[in-house]
């Protein structure tokens, strides 16, 4: 039977307010440590802070990195430098680099004072290069090994090297030339079962894919994802090795870049990285409210276009009722569009030189869709018209605004929707952040401009 996260904090709380500090450590080691990282997560900080000074950071250390930002703050002010200095020792360095990326400047000044020169030299290294790149997140203790060598004495040294734990995860084996530069790998189940005489030359392969250590992060995923790699060699622009973007650093992307493209595209201006369970109010509404207000301000305008065609509203009122129906379906569209355009782009199918070709097809999309929808609209327009005024002619009027209304609201948003994603993308700017509540925004004034100039041109 399953102890829910309520029962344990409900635990922890008796037991330190009895100051039974045993049992608090108890409870602790015997929580699965994959769970304890939930926990931790999931907890308000008033509640985090009254355990974590009894967590092992070793026992969680394979998930260290799942913890979110506000729990890493919080270890920093609570656990000893010299106990995030030994779980850095025991970490892989890739991973004991993402998360001093993740610490303060201070504290990552004075952990690398205190860590050996080697160890120390080795994390500069990486911290140099952006967390957003390759370089931030690859791997650089993996078997590499010299041109000319017999595979006999490559095994020796690998199963030496591998036994006392130095290598960090990885699938293959690399081969470099005498200045470093990588001639190709060879997979670690091929090295151990071909023959120990044959020179090392005879059966390595080039790598069908490198990239660079300033490639950025999701470029590398997205590559291993379109060659099927488990990992995927980095070089520097001499093609000297490097090291490796392994799987579980891909998957770790693909995880992170989803969730910030999702925050991004519901309109949110600064991304919210810990869980939601775990986030307080207050951040919540630090988050949430610059874009709301931002986007208040542009349906204001929305609200003036409305405002100043009051009169022609006052002599046809039921124009109004058929406005929501415009702006829902226009933000409706240009959303569609710019997700479909967005996911090309992170899977590569679309590149930004292809905008042309993106507008033809989107515009011949939309006028197809509109010869399904312009007949229902224009049907429901007049049915109501007719029902509240019983004039055919007016609410034939009224049928054919409402009509030409959504064609152009239609074709208007669903460029936007579609050209937008690329346009930051050409600029060099992450096409997520694309916001959806951006795009209904514009569509509503545009909706709401259509419509009421062209009452008022056809309407008497």
């Amino acid at each position: 039977m399953s102890i829910s996260i309520e029962d344990i904090v409900s635990r922890i709380e008796y037991a330190l307010e009895h100051g039974k500090i045993d049992e608090v450590r108890e409870i602790i080691n015997s929580i699965d440590p994959v769970v304890l990282i939930d926990l931790l997560n999931e907890l308000e900080h008033e509640d985090r802070v009254k355990i974590l000074p009894y967590v092992d950071l070793l026992r969680i250390a394979n998930y260290i990195n799942r913890l979110n930002d506000d729990v890493i703050r919080e270890i920093e002010a609570y656990k000893g430098i010299n106990e995030i200095v030994e779980l850095l020792y025991w970490l892989p360095v890739d991973e004991a680099v993402d998360l001093l990326q993740r610490l303060s400047p201070r504290i990552v000044n004075y952990v690398l004072k205190m860590l050996s020169r080697k160890r120390a030299r080795e994390f500069a290294e990486l911290l140099r290069y952006s967390p957003e790149s390759v370089g931030g997140v690859m791997t650089i203790r993996v078997p590499v090994f010299k041109s000319g060598c017999k595979i006999g004495d490559i095994l020796n040294e690998y199963v030496k090297k591998i036994t006392i734990g130095y290598y960090d995860r990885h699938n293959y084996i690399y081969v470099v030339d005498e200045k470093n530069k990588l001639i190709g790998w060879i997979d670690t189940k091929t090295l151990i079962t071909i023959g120990r005489e044959k020179i090392v030359d005879e059966i390595v392969s080039k790598p069908p894919i490198t990239v660079y250590p300033d490639t950025d992060r999701e470029e590398a995923a997205r590559l291993a994802i379109k060659y099927d790699l488990m990992e995927i060699p980095v070089v520097d622009h001499d093609n000297c090795f490097l090291g490796i973007v392994s799987l579980d650093d891909v998957l770790d992307i693909a995880v992170s870049e989803l969730s910030e493209d999702l925050m991004r595209f519901g309109g949110f201006l600064a991304i919210v990285k810990s869980s939601y369970m775990g986030t307080s109010v207050k951040t919540l509404v630090l988050r949430r409210v610059p874009p709301i207000m931002f986007l208040y301000l542009m349906n204001s305008v929305t609200g003036a276009v409305i405002a100043s065609f009051s009169n022609l509203i006052r002599r046809v009122a039921i124009l109004a009722s058929f406005l929501p129906m415009l702006a829902d379906n226009s933000g409706n569209i240009g959303s569609q569009s710019s997700t479909l355009i967005i996911r090309s782009l992170a899977l590569g199918e679309i590149r930004p030189s292809n905008v042309l070709r993106v507008i033809k097809k989107e515009v011949l999309t939309t006028l197809l869709m509109a010869i399904f929808l312009l007949p229902v609209a224009f049907l429901i327009s007049f049915s109501i018209t007719y029902f509240a005024y019983h004039e055919a002619s007016l609410s034939v009027v009224v049928g054919l605004i409402v009509s030409f209304a959504l064609l152009v609201s239609m074709l208007s948003t669903d460029l936007i929707g579609s050209t937008l994603p690329i346009l930051l993308a050409k600029l060099g700017l992450d096409p997520a952040s694309t916001s959806a509540p951006l795009i209904t925004t514009i569509g509503d004034i545009i909706s709401a401009t259509v419509y009421f100039v062209t009452a008022t041109m056809l309407l008497p």
